[in-house]
């Protein structure tokens, strides 16, 4: 594996683990308000629209580098 395809799969594996971990920590404050604060669900999901959003940007650019990764992986010359 090249320099470059080491740090494209390191890119990658942050993006999409911060784009998990928000979206485990999105869900658990979300069933927190639901259940604790007696919040209707209308109200908890209009208000996190944005915080979705930035996950979906995340994922999106996590797949980016996935695709990048491959990419650079395929394109190297193996060592004979």
């Amino acid at each position: 594996m090249s320099k470059s395809s080491r740090i494209l799969l390191i890119l990658m594996s942050i993006a999409f683990g911060l784009c998990i971990l928000g979206l485990a920590g999105g869900m658990a404050y979300s069933l927190f308000a639901l259940a604790a604060r007696h919040r209707s669900l209308d109200q908890v999901l209009g208000n996190s629209t944005l915080f979705y959003k930035i996950l979906g940007g995340l994922g999106v650019v996590g797949f980016a580098f996935f695709l990048l990764f491959l990419v650079a992986s395929v394109s190297t010359k193996p060592k004979s």
